[in-house]
């Protein structure tokens, strides 16, 4: 790996103070630029933890350096064209230090700088990235400031340009988007105009000058994601770890948002809509949507370039407006509107007034028919709100989307402007993790519920159950307020949709106060879970993952648990995962395992992400062979644990599958690898064919007749000898038909028992075997072990466990990148030929070098083991520094010298400043 130039630098400021080093100011120290840093352009990469806009910290360049307290970093905003990235800026801060105001100043702990009691205005204090930032303390204000919104049209004050500074046209059609935000993320949703036909290749948050703060992709990931925007109509997604700087943008209404058209290959721009992202009334409530369009298609508008400055009555693009309906039902059911709109009145208009209708066309019924008086219209946004009470008839027919809203200025019913009720424009869906009620006989029955309301207002559901007594339960929904409870409705089978649910459901389910009942005719239920709101995750799942319960014995105190897990991969290859619990009210931990990728990673409180997964993880990941368990944290027991769905982790993220292991041996020739798909069957092209099955990718099986284990990668078939672990066992060993590897027995009389084996995998495992884990598309990990135990059936996989070392530490090495242990040199006795012009007349090449563990440095390619003075450009070399090469990584280190060196040292040693130097002081004026 290259030395990176910011380590290299921070050892100059190590050295002695000489002429460079006595300059005022020194020259600003930036870290090199990481491969992803494009990737995530609102928050700085600094090593592998991500820093906030506006953030400042010391460097930690990690062992053997540590923090420099010295070198103060920032995360900085930094404008490249249109947009707006983020960058590190880090500088040397030992030349800022004041100058001490005692004879004897101190060097404080963790400071840069000598200072004296009761100075203060140090430059070495920094304000750290605090990851609990929210944009308001009060909790009244913090519940105001959750929910925005936005109205697209051709009306916003924003022109969009492209990098070479030319306006992008305003695109035709009207949409509105949704803002929710939940610890520190924006999560936003997308409403599209019936009139917009193109999908907008991206969305991107800009600044009030039209600066590009982030686009993201509207690419729809696969599993759960893809299917809620399908049956919704929506597009969803998230905005990770908001700045404090672009909070307080959301904050003071200066935050815009866009959709983009064009080519995605090239990113082009072709057209856009914009809106600014604003506080409206009665957000937080919201239950019902509405998106208002012009009823005459605008035939005046051009498709020129857009311009900030237009001319009186210009119009670059459609008007329209949004409504956001909260009905509430009961004894007196009333309905409310707030509707934002714009466009409705003309120029020269005298009397602004607007006409509120709200029918149900079908039946040719008016509900609402208001007139209100606007006293100043605004060209960009309009808002008015309306109240009325409504039957419980009129009510229903709003949950079924059969209302029409419209909005028209008095004497201009051509700029009129209309559009259905339809259920609210959030991504959103509803979980509960179902909890027994009562401690059952025997086994603990358990299950979660998802729920999520489609385009046509159907309650679409999927009921999971399992250990429950009885074959067909009764399921049903019951509102909960305190200690009374109503049903509401009744779902006929576990998994399907509700076509026409009651209007009543609504209020509940929107309040958090809805819950499933699970159990007979008769009697309490057995299992029951309150549906929790959750706005849809914006990358690839499937849904959330059951938690079981493990076959540890809990305390009988301790009520029945129930838990569920969301795990999902992101584009930029981040983890992000919410547990949710229910029945225990002891601390607990998360913990995701892998198997094969090392010990067991701990998942930080109930919900966050992972930016940095390993490699090995995403793969786990992807071939769903990775768990998640949870522990309690006062004696470590896991109580609860599930094995994770199959999740379509994006192909950047997965390592490379390896050419040279990826071909069959020569003795093997198998039938039908290459042979296509039956006509009749469904084109997959990440699915793999082999034998007259298709395989989905990922997924891996046992070739027991060749003694091959086969995987599927990304429509690829890759097929690895299988790999038997060394076996040393107390009892007979036995290798029984169909097995490739021999299994130790559980007593002296070696019997085949098939029954009550492990499974991983998909594979199944008797008892007493041992295996290599085997992971798509990385092959035979080697250097972990699997067995089945007899006593409790579960799979152990610790690693290889390595012989003590008969070197030092830093001398060890790996004799090539898969070893699993390090091997100490070998010590050989220097000769004199070994330095001979023969021997320097046929140098290694650099592949040669690097292969056998040398490291990439700027002076070329270092033999493993090497010790070298690097030389920097303008400093010539480094005597003071020595850096040295370990399996591929470069260690640099500079020499430091004790009190006793210092005492005994010979003159000319540069490398030991051993001297003290105190900034002079001037004398006093005569008195």
């Amino acid at each position: 790996m290259m030395l990176p130039a910011l380590a290299l630098l921070v050892l100059l400021t190590l050295a002695p103070a000489g002429p460079v080093a006595a300059r005022r100011h020194a020259p600003d120290l930036r870290e090199d630029e990481p491969a992803r840093r494009t990737t995530r352009p609102a928050e700085c990469q600094f090593g592998k933890q991500a820093k906030e806009l506006g953030s400042t910290w010391f460097a930690d360049l990690g062992q053997p350096f540590g923090v420099m307290y010295c070198i103060k970093c920032e995360c900085i905003s930094v404008q490249k064209k249109r947009r707006v990235v983020a960058k590190v800026h880090c500088r040397n801060i030992k030349n800022e230090c004041p100058e001490p105001s005692c004879d004897t100043p101190t060097l404080l702990p963790g400071r840069c700088c000598k200072t004296c009691p009761g100075d203060v205005n140090s430059p070495d204090v920094v304000q750290e990235d605090s990851p609990t930032v929210v944009i308001t303390t009060n909790e009244d204000e913090e519940l105001s400031t959750k929910h925005f919104g936005a109205l697209l049209t051709g009306r916003s004050p924003l022109c969009i340009r492209r990098d070479d500074m030319t306006g992008v046209p305003v695109a035709s059609g009207v949409a509105t988007a949704r803002f929710t935000f939940r610890r520190r993320h924006l999560f936003w949703s997308v409403l599209l105009g019936p009139s917009m036909v193109l999908q907008p290749r991206a969305l991107a948050f800009l600044d009030r000058g039209g600066r590009m703060l982030l686009e993201h992709p509207l690419k729809r990931a696969p599993g759960i994601h893809k299917t809620y925007e399908e049956k919704t109509d929506k597009l969803c997604g998230v905005w990770r770890r908001v700045p404090r700087e672009y909070k307080r943008l959301l904050r003071e209404g200066s935050l815009y948002v866009a959709l983009i058209w064009g080519d995605e290959r090239n990113n082009s721009m072709e057209s856009a809509l914009s809106g600014r992202i604003n506080r409206y009334p009665a957000l937080s409530t919201e239950m019902f949507t509405s998106l208002l369009e012009p009823e005459h298609i605008p035939t005046t508008i051009g498709n020129g370039p857009c311009d900030d400055y237009r001319s009186p009555g210009q119009e670059e693009g459609w008007w329209g407006g949004t409504a956001v309906v909260t009905g509430a039902a009961g004894a007196a059911p009333s309905l409310h509107l707030a509707i934002i709109y714009n466009g409705v009145f003309m120029p020269a208009t005298r009397d602004p007034s607007v006409r509120v209708l709200l029918t149900l066309p079908e039946r040719n019924q008016t509900i609402i028919d208001e007139i209100q008086k606007v006293n100043k219209p605004g060209y960009e946004l309009n808002i008015l709100e309306v109240s009325t009470p409504v039957s419980a008839a009129e009510l229903r027919s709003l949950s079924r989307g059969r209302l029409l809203l419209s909005v028209e200025a008095l004497r201009t019913s051509e700029r009129r402007i209309s559009g259905s009720v339809r259920q609210r424009a959030a991504c959103e869906v509803f979980h509960a993790p179902l909890i027994a009620e009562r401690p059952p006989a025997a086994v603990t029955p358990e299950g979660l519920a998802l729920l999520y309301i489609d385009k046509d207002g159907s309650l679409v559901y999927d009921i999971q159950i399992e250990n429950l007594s009885i074959a067909d339960p009764k399921i049903t929904l019951v509102e909960e307020q305190s200690k009374r409870h109503s049903q509401v409705e009744i779902l006929d089978t576990r998994i399907g949709v509700l076509a026409r649910p009651s209007a009543r459901i609504f209020p509940p389910l929107y309040e958090d106060q809805l819950a499933v009942h699970i159990g007979s005719d008769t009697g309490p239920p057995m299992l029951r879970g309150r549906l929790l709101t959750r706005p849809l995750p914006d990358a690839a799942s499937s849904g959330p993952a059951l938690l079981r319960r493990t076959d540890v014995r809990m305390s009988p105190s301790i009520n029945p648990v129930a838990g569920l897990a969301w795990l999902s991969v992101d584009a930029l290859c981040g983890m992000n995962y919410e547990v949710v619990i229910n029945g225990y009210s002891g601390s607990w931990s998360a913990w995701l395992d892998s198997h094969a990728a090392g010990s067991p990673r701990a998942l930080a409180g109930a919900e966050g992400s992972v930016l940095e997964p390993s490699a090995m993880e995403l793969t786990a990941l992807n071939a769903g062979n990775a768990y998640l368990n949870v522990r309690a944290s006062d004696n470590d027991t896991e109580f609860l644990r599930t094995r994770l769905p199959q999740i379509s982790v994006p192909l950047s993220c997965l390592p490379d599958v390896p050419d040279s292991d990826n071909e069959l041996s020569a003795n093997y020739a198998p039938t039908h690898v290459n042979s296509p798909p039956p006509d009749n069957s469904l084109s997959n092209t990440a699915s793999c064919y082999y034998a007259g099955k298709t395989y989905e990718d990922g997924a891996q099986w046992m070739l027991t007749e060749s003694c091959h284990m086969c995987g599927c990668v990304h429509g690829v078939l890759r097929c690895d000898p299988v790999r038997c672990p060394p076996v040393n066992c107390a009892v007979p060993t036995i290798q029984p038909p169909g097995q490739c590897c021999p299994i130790c027995t559980n007593s002296t009389s070696a019997v085949w028992n098939e029954s009550h084996g492990c499974h991983l995998a998909g594979q199944y495992h008797a008892p007493g075997s041992s295996w290599h884990p085997y992971l798509v598309p990385g092959g035979y990990d080697t250097c972990a072990i699997c067995t089945c135990e007899f006593p409790t059936r579960q799979v152990r996989c610790p690693r290889v466990s390595c012989p003590p070392l008969r070197c030092a530490e830093k001398d060890a090495y790996r004799p090539d990148k898969k070893a699993c242990c390090r091997v100490c040199p070998e010590v050989k006795a220097k000769k004199i030929e070994e330095e001979t012009p023969k021997d320097q007349g046929a140098p290694r090449t650099a592949e040669e070098i690097l292969a056998e563990g040398g490291c990439k440095f700027p002076d070329g390619p270092l033999p493993n083991g090497k010790e070298v003075h690097p030389s920097i450009h303008s400093h010539g070399e480094q005597r003071c520094v020595t850096c040295r090469c370990k399996d591929g990584e470069v260690t640099c280190i500079r020499k430091r010298c004790g009190r006793a060196a210092c005492a005994r040292r010979r003159r000319g040693d540069a490398c030991c400043a051993c001297a003290r130097h105190r900034r002079q002081r001037a004398p006093p004026p005569p008195s």
